[in-house]
């Protein structure tokens, strides 16, 4: 009876998977899988600045920016398809927690696209390429004001969300905007004089504004975390996620004052202001430093239960892609630790961001391999397992 029972159900099940077809799981592609590319392009940026290379590291670079040029215009196309075949989802996916907090991921990677290629295609090229760069800094600049100005309403209006109850994904609502600092700090330098002073105090204003906002989300994620508990397995990657606005910060702070156009504008009329400026950043990078190591700690921590495999060797927790929580706000961290080490001219330091480096890219390496294997085996991309769920109140 057992045996003609388990016979009768096998089929249900392949019946149902043959009924989730292509169209029914493009349906379920949601911008959370955008937290790939923009983690992809901030191992890229962390590959170009990490402190002991070696022969070959620039080429993997560029081969690894490659890749994810060719995911991101991937993704563009499904979410494309996505809205073409069932045009209701658009609206839905922004409007819907937790899916409109990771459009912030899209306007992210198109940040970490603009840094690499200043670090990898401004070398080889001509000065054409410095102006398109910095005609792209003020498009997004521009761009992601606006949509950190009106998601903001948007998310009030249509998906109250209680602040006991929120998820570490809104931080990417402000992520997007701030990455114009950090943005600003990696392409002053390559930019004439008579631009650069425009770009660094755009630069440290959006930095400003992204980690106040940060700050401003911080104690809701905290009253959370300490009212709701650690929350599911899965997503507890996602608790990485505030790491990267004190590390973003740093790397903006110091990145900005070493390229402060000396002799020209403000700094001609106040010689001076250029080494204050310059000291400054670095000891307030110093000052942050610690409170981003404690935030990284606390997820760390909280996270280290669930991934040491059960004693039957199986894993406690299921890819999500949250996972990619555990890249992007880190390469922050790491690149905050690099920019330090190379101001206190601390070989130490540099040897802790290499390490840092090398554990960072075996993560990348990790969630790309579980990503891929969650797709085919439908762990998401699937109804009911996607960050479109709708929610009930």
């Amino acid at each position: 009876m057992n045996g003609n029972g388990e016979a009768l159900r096998r089929p249900s099940i392949q019946e149902h998977r043959r009924r989730v077809g292509l169209r029914d799981r493009i349906a379920h592609f949601t911008w959370a899988n955008f937290t790939c590319t923009q983690s992809t392009g901030a191992i890229v940026v962390l590959l170009s600045m990490t402190p002991h290379q070696f022969h070959g590291l620039q080429t993997a670079g560029v081969v690894v920016f490659i890749i994810k040029l060719v995911i991101f215009l991937i993704f563009c196309s499904m979410m494309l398809t996505r809205f073409v075949l069932h045009p209701h989802m658009f609206k839905r996916s922004f409007t819907n927690p937790p899916e409109l907090f990771f459009f912030g991921s899209f306007w992210v990677s198109i940040a970490t696209t603009i840094i690499c290629m200043e670090r990898f295609g401004v070398p080889h090229t001509g000065s054409w390429l410095v102006v398109v760069i910095r005609v792209l800094f003020w498009i997004y600049a521009a761009v992601t004001l606006i949509y950190a100005t009106v998601t903001w309403v948007v998310a009030a209006a249509q998906a109250p969300i209680n602040p006991l109850q929120i998820n570490p994904a809104i931080f990417l609502m402000i992520f997007n905007t701030m990455l114009t600092g950090t943005a600003a700090a990696s392409i002053v330098q390559s930019q004439p004089p008579v631009q650069q002073l425009p770009i660094i105090v755009a630069g440290i204003a959006y930095q400003g504004l992204g980690w106040i906002v940060s700050m401003m989300l911080l104690p809701w994620l905290i009253g959370s975390f300490l009212s709701n508990g650690l929350g599911s397995p899965d997503q507890r990657p996602g608790l990485f996620l505030p790491v990267g606005s004190s590390g973003y910060t740093i790397v903006s702070l110091i990145g900005c004052a070493r390229y402060v156009p000396r002799g020209y504008g403000f700094f001609a009329r106040v010689p001076g202001a250029a080494d204050i400026l310059q000291a400054a950043a670095v000891w307030v990078g110093i000052f942050l430093w610690l409170f981003t190591f404690w935030l990284f700690a606390i997820a760390l921590v909280a996270n280290l239960p669930v991934m040491i495999p059960n004693r039957h060797l199986r894993s406690r927790m299921a890819f999500s892609l949250s996972w990619w929580g555990i890249i992007f706000p880190n390469v922050g961290f790491t690149i905050a630790t690099i920019m330090i080490g190379e101001e206190l001219q601390s070989n130490a330091i540099q040897w802790v961001a290499t390490i840092m480096t090398i554990l960072l890219f075996a993560a990348w390496l990790m969630d790309l391999v579980l990503h891929i294997k969650a797709l085919v085996t439908g762990q998401i991309m699937w109804p009911g397992k996607d960050e479109d769920v709708l929610k009930t109140s």
